[in-house]
């Protein structure tokens, strides 16, 4: 980074006094801290502290370390997460309901092998956003950071779906059935058995998760491992009995596995509801390869590790399925197989090994190998759930989001055991393949969100670092598989009836109804209670005790733009605004008493030093500076009062596109033209002209935290001196301005927040109150020109004023220079940032300031 500015920032650099004083690169846009959006931060960790602002679109290519559990994840603990969520009951239950469903072999092996070519373009997206974004949240962060209009809605509609449909049922209800099955007993004679034992798991699971981090990881660890020797020692079984002839029981027939290849496809239905159908089945048992993008901040070198481990599973996940699923047509006949709903694998095992070992002991394996899958599930759900708890966005976040008492994200934990419980105790028949048809479906909306916005990012953010690069081709086949997975339930079968056909469906309808009503949710938050309550929603942040960063969603007036403490949900970790008392319909003044740094004139009549390029920044910071007090007025309620010509500045109400500010090129392409048409709508100019802009954020802005930072400007100053002002349109508009120069024109700068500004406010002055004599002209010399500001010296008849609260639509508008000389109309006005001391424990100011030429006919 250049330590000083560009020829562009010449006279906007105010001479500031002390050791608050910015270095000359703190105006101008050439500065690459305004890019600080699109650095890598040099560690995956920074000090968050209280009332700091983490925005949901951080553009870190390592964002910052906010968990407090530490990094327990190794390859091999990131790998087991991945198989063994993806190897669950899914290998050991569905094969039968797919093949009754395809009705063939062929069809059936097609299908899983159709499912692990599609579940690496899954992969793929997943991989690219994982290595670009490596924190933990997975899809919830993809998506903020993707789609951040609506303002909050990717981020309702993730946290409602995660709730509602991340339930870890289906593999507890095997676990149930399994376990009766080696008991002697028949699972569908005692449904309430079944579940008592599926409730057990999930809160003996939830318990072990929540108060035994440590012991947790290393028990999911070895029934990861269990269950992938099970399922290489079923391959090997099948195998032996094949080749060996060796038949234990009447029941295992030769040639049970068709020896033709029209005998392989016989039976198929090419109908593709009925396929479609069967692949979410199939998609849910490959489902689980991005189960680590959910908890990356625990991840040892995340991204070198999720490209690997993610791979590796995939290959191993796929090769497993299908010698399985051979080594269950070897042995089972295939009319057997339709039969079995979801106890394929107990007949496996009885016909190999027996009724004593094949009802005992492998069926306990098997429900071993359910509880591994629903181990690794629920430590990442828990995280994603204190991802969505963090956000602010649902009741008791700070609660649900801390890591206390344990060190582990017990919150999290219990809004995934709730609606796991409830779905478990559901008193239906064949719940099993339901809830896999629910939780797939709805899935799909986001498979096609997340591969829309990856092939949206690669257009319009080529900046982005990406250490992993999808197949676009495979990307794009996701894209329309979804859209047709989608649209497939609607496909009535043929010769299907209008009831039946219906009854089918139900599980899309369940799981479009969870997302609209996820719109609705987001709808009535954001959209109409804001707008009923005359209130804007801002997000600041706390610290809990445990060290976790969570966000506050707090209630901004926007009618009197002032501070009010009204909840927006039932919730501890909503942020109280600070109160102010109404008074006359009008928002009671916050006037402040403080002091600001002005210019120390010597008394000899020298002026300042003049500031070479060349010098070190310390020829800045030793220029003498003498404080005085002031009470700085609240114009809150009186905002009309204050315009450009009347007092050299004006509050403006417009709302951006623009919420960030993050992105260098996005600002010049989206809110430059906002400004220019901003500026015309309130001063009726023929033209502007932009020359740079200048974002501030606190010294612990997260985006960078080894930069340098722009932080506020503690001098009073005007940015650029009379001469220097005429001086800016010959140097940015040489061929036309002598021409321009006839006219009127003015220099504005457009102040706006990034966030509701409480700490280091804008103080700025009555320019009537400043007299020509106040004003000393403070020389900036570069190699090939000369530049100029004002500093100013102390008057107690400096009148100042400010706007308290001020939010993102309240835009300050600054007169820094008028060609017109009449009595009446403001020429140029002093401000300066000034310490409000109720509000110096809040988070660090945010602001961006575009610099324009202002010219009329």
């Amino acid at each position: 980074m250049s330590l000083f500015p560009s020829p562009d920032a010449a006279e906007t650099t105010p001479l500031l006094s002390g050791g608050s004083i910015p270095p000359p690169e703190a105006e101008t846009e050439s500065d690459d801290d305004n890019n600080a959006g699109r650095k890598s931060t040099s560690s995956s960790s920074s000090t968050i502290r209280a009332g700091d602002l983490v925005p949901r679109s951080i553009e870190d290519d390592v964002l910052p370390e906010t968990a407090v559990l530490g990094r327990n994840l190794g390859w091999g603990s990131a790998y087991i997460l991945i198989i063994s969520r993806v190897i669950g009951s899914g290998i050991f239950a569905t094969p039968g309901a797919i093949v009754t469903s395809v009705g063939s072999i062929g069809l059936s092996l097609l299908l899983w092998v159709a499912g692990a070519v599609i579940s690496w373009w899954g992969l793929a997206v997943g991989l690219e956003y994982g290595c670009m974004l490596p924190r933990s949240g997975g899809e919830k962060v993809y998506l903020e950071f993707t789609f951040r209009r609506p303002r909050l809605l990717a981020s309702t509609v993730v946290a409602i779906h995660a709730i509602v449909l991340g339930f870890t049922s289906s593999n507890c209800i095997v676990f149930g059935e399994y376990v009766l099955f080696a008991l002697g007993k028949t699972p569908a004679e005692n449904p309430v058995e079944v579940r008592i034992l599926a409730v057990g798991l999930m809160t003996l699971i939830t318990i072990i998760h929540g108060c035994f981090l440590r012991t947790g990881i290393f028990i999911q660890n070895v029934l990861g491992w269990v269950k992938i020797g099970l399922v290489v020692f079923m391959t090997l079984a099948s195998g032996t009995v094949v080749l060996a002839g060796y038949r234990p029981t009447q029941d295992v027939r030769e040639n049970i596995f068709p020896t033709t290849w029209d005998g392989i496809w016989e039976g198929s239905v090419w109908n593709w509801g009925i396929i479609s159908t069967a692949l979410f089945k199939v998609f849910y048992s490959y489902s689980g390869l991005q189960n680590v993008n959910n908890v990356l901040n625990e991840v040892q070198d995340p991204v070198r590790t999720l490209k690997s481990a993610s791979t590796t599973a995939l290959i191993t996940s796929c090769l497993l399925y299908v010698l399985v699923n051979v080594a269950y047509f070897l042995i089972v006949p295939l009319e057997d197989i339709k039969g079995s709903g979801e106890m394929i694998a107990a007949l496996f095992f009885q016909r190999i090994f027996g009724p004593t070992v094949g009802n005992i002991l492998l069926p306990l394996a098997v429900a071993t190998s359910a509880a591994g899958n629903v181990m690794v599930v629920t430590f990442a759900l828990s995280r994603l759930n204190q991802e969505i708890a963090r956000s602010g966005l649902i009741p008791f976040g700070e609660v649900l989001s801390s890591s206390r008492p344990f060190g582990a994200p017990l919150g999290g934990l219990i809004i995934h055991y709730i609606p796991s419980v409830m779905v478990i105790l559901v008193p239906a028949k064949n719940i099993y393949s339901f809830i896999l048809d629910v939780e797939g479906y709805p899935g799909q909306f986001f498979v096609l969100a997340t591969s829309l916005g990856l092939i949206w990012l690669r257009r319009m953010r080529p900046d982005l670092k990406r250490p992993y690069k999808a197949f676009l081709p495979a990307v794009w086949a996701r894209t329309i598989l979804s859209l047709a997975l989608i649209a497939a339930p609607f496909v009535r079968g043929r010769g299907e009836s209008s009831g039946d056909h219906l009854f089918r469906v139900t599980y899309a309808m369940v799981g479009i109804s969870v997302l609209v009503f996820a719109v609705l949710y987001w709808l009535v938050l954001v959209v109409i209670l804001p707008k009923i309550g005359n209130y804007r929603l801002e997000e600041s942040t706390d610290v809990l005790q445990d060290g976790t960063t969570i966000t506050k969603l707090v209630h901004f007036d926007t009618m009197a733009a002032a501070t009010v403490a009204t909840p927006v949900l039932p919730a501890s970790n909503l942020g109280a605004a600070p109160q102010v008392k109404q008074q006359d319909s009008k928002p009671a003044k916050h006037n402040v008493k403080t002091t600001f740094n002005y210019y120390k004139d010597p008394g000899d009549g020298s002026a300042p030093a003049p500031f070479y390029i060349s010098q070190p920044l310390s020829a800045l910071t030793n220029r003498p500076s003498v404080q005085q007090e002031v009470v700085v007025t609240d114009i809150s309620g009186d905002e009309d009062k204050y315009t450009l010509d009347s007092h050299g500045f004006q509050l403006h109400r417009h709302e951006s596109k623009e919420m960030d500010f993050a992105d260098d090129d996005q600002i010049k392409a989206q809110y430059y033209p906002e400004v220019e048409q901003l500026l015309k709508d309130a001063t009726g100019a023929s033209r502007i002209f932009i020359f740079d802009h200048t974002i501030r954020r606190g010294n612990n802005d997260i985006r960078d935290p080894d930069a340098p930072r722009r932080g506020p400007v503690r001098s009073v100053h005007i940015d650029q001196s009379y001469s220097a002002s005429v001086n800016r349109v010959q140097y940015h508009l040489p061929d036309e301005a002598d021409q321009l120069l006839q006219k009127r024109f003015q220099i504005i700068n457009v102040w706006r927040p990034i966030k509701t500004i409480l700490k280091d406010p804008l103080g700025i002055a009555d320019a009537n109150s400043v007299r020509e004599e106040d004003l000393v002209g403070a020389a900036l010399i570069y190699p090939d020109r000369a530049g100029e500001t004002y500093v100013v010296k102390p008057n107690p008849a400096h009148k100042w004023y400010f706007k308290y609260a001020q939010t993102p639509s309240e835009v300050t508008l600054i007169k820094c220079y008028d060609s017109v000389e009449a009595p009446g109309v403001a020429r140029r006005v002093p401000h300066s940032a000034f310490t409000d001391p109720a509000e110096e424990d809040k988070y660090p100011r945010e602001s961006i300031e575009v610099r324009t030429l202002v010219f009329y006919d």
